[in-house]
């Protein structure tokens, strides 16, 4: 209901004036509602000072991000704002000075709209935000404040971080276009960490073409693509894709057959994954155990105030061999060659599936489904979810899933096919394979 659909590209015509005054106007209206940001005193104000000082240091010639307001997660510092990452430990002991990401946030001319809202350590915790397009639902995991924050168009863009989901997800249910770029493109220094071997920043926008033009200024040594060709995308045959709910699986069915028609290849492929380690819990595992060496210091001295399901998690991790992690860790690297290997032997050039095994669930206690999202997560691939999918009127993205280290790529022919279609839509209900995933 709050939706803004104006790409960030234009956006950046708009006067610093405008940005300021059309901003907390936004904020002010609908962010009551939405709670994607945490209660900032005196925000006005501080904002205002933001921009007389950004009108100081770039009187003349504007860099990129001239007064666009970025929303940020709360698990990545920001000078002048505290970092809770959804947590009771101290803020003294969580915060601590930015990393090269948010200054160069900086020195192209961002606003920092403020810290959004995330689970506890990225974990698990029930929050306060709503999903914009139907406020009785969930906007999904850790970094939902930030996709709600863009979903509600109170920010054109927002900061996220993913290690199993936590980008796609809440982009799928919010109906933004959630980014997760290869993994170690950015640097993740001034970041608090959940699990090393996963975790890359992730970006929210309300389209491609916004997308684009950002990551354009954050990734090192961007390379532009340019393609004539339809790229010949691959659907995961086997378990894989059965881990969705049946409305889900007739909307991306449905979706496939639409881009046939628009002169798409669709080939069906058997994956050089073992299934075990998407049905069991290996990267959960992994996970939990670096996320105990990870919080070990702080877990010896403030166990007390972490949450019950952090606190299992880190107790569970503790137990896991390092042998085991280090095996895990291999594994991360073989995969990412053997779908490769894949790619090229079937002539792929994107994989595609569901971003989410369902829509957004009703209520705040689920979150979505890592089934989808988290082998790819595994491998390091840079995935992307696009709002073209609905069932029974609420968002389902579209994943699509590039090379390691051709972001560029994928963006690209991202943007063709979200330009080429409008959302399909179905209804009923189903089953997943799991559910809980």
């Amino acid at each position: 209901m709050f939706l803004n659909r104006a790409t960030l590209a234009e956006r950046t015509k708009v006067s610093l004036t405008d940005y300021s005054t059309n901003f907390y106007e936004r904020y002010s209206t609908i962010e009551s509602y939405v709670k994607a940001f945490i209660p900032e005193d005196d925000l006005n104000n501080r904002l205002k000072r933001d921009f007389s000082s950004l009108l100081e240091k770039f009187p003349d010639e504007k860099p990129p991000f001239f007064g666009v307001p970025f929303a940020i997660k709360d698990l990545i510092h920001v000078n002048g704002f505290p970092t809770r990452a959804g947590s009771e430990l101290p803020i003294n002991v969580l915060t601590t000075k930015e990393g090269s990401f948010i200054s160069n946030l900086r020195s192209m001319g961002a606003i920092f709209a403020g810290k959004t809202i995330t689970e506890e350590f990225a974990y698990h915790s029930i929050i306060p935000t709503r999903n914009p397009n139907n406020m009785e639902h969930t906007a999904g995991g850790s970094s939902a404040g930030s996709a709600a924050s863009v979903a509600s168009g109170i920010c054109p863009i927002a900061v996220g971080t993913q290690t199993l989901r936590s980008v796609i997800a809440p982009a799928s249910f919010c109906g933004v276009v959630g980014f997760k770029p290869s993994y170690a493109r950015i640097t993740l220094d001034g970041v608090i960490l959940l699990s090393p071997s996963f975790d890359t920043i992730g970006f929210f926008t309300q389209d491609t073409n916004s997308m684009i033009y950002a990551s354009s200024h954050f990734i090192p040594n961007w390379r532009s693509f340019q393609s004539d060709k339809r790229p010949v995308l691959g659907v995961p045959k086997g378990t894989f894709m059965n881990l969705m709910f049946d409305d889900v699986k007739s909307a991306f069915e449905n979706q496939l057959k639409t881009l046939e028609k628009r002169g798409y290849t669709i080939r069906f492929v058997d994956m050089p994954w073992d299934e075990d380690l998407i049905l069991g819990d290996a990267m959960v595992r992994m996970v939990q155990g670096e996320m105990a060496q990870v919080h070990e210091t702080w877990f010896r001295q403030y166990e007390n105030l972490y949450g019950s399901l952090v606190k299992a998690a880190i107790t569970s991790g503790q137990a896991i061999p390092v042998e085991e992690l280090e095996q895990l860790r291999n594994g991360q690297m073989k995969l990412r060659m053997e779908l490769e290997k894949t790619k090229r032997k079937e002539g792929i050039d994107l994989w595609v599936t569901p971003a989410q095994g369902g829509v957004a669930p009703k209520g705040y206690e689920k979150t979505g489904w890592a089934g989808m999202t988290a082998i790819w997560s595994y491998a390091g691939l840079p995935t992307i979810s696009i709002p073209i999918m609905k069932v029974d009127g609420m968002p389902l993205g579209f994943q699509c899933i590039g090379s390691h280290g051709n972001d560029e790529e994928l963006l690209f022919w991202a943007e063709e096919i979200e330009r080429a279609e409008s959302p399909n839509e179905v209804s009923g209900a189903g089953t997943p394979l799991e559910s809980d995933r």
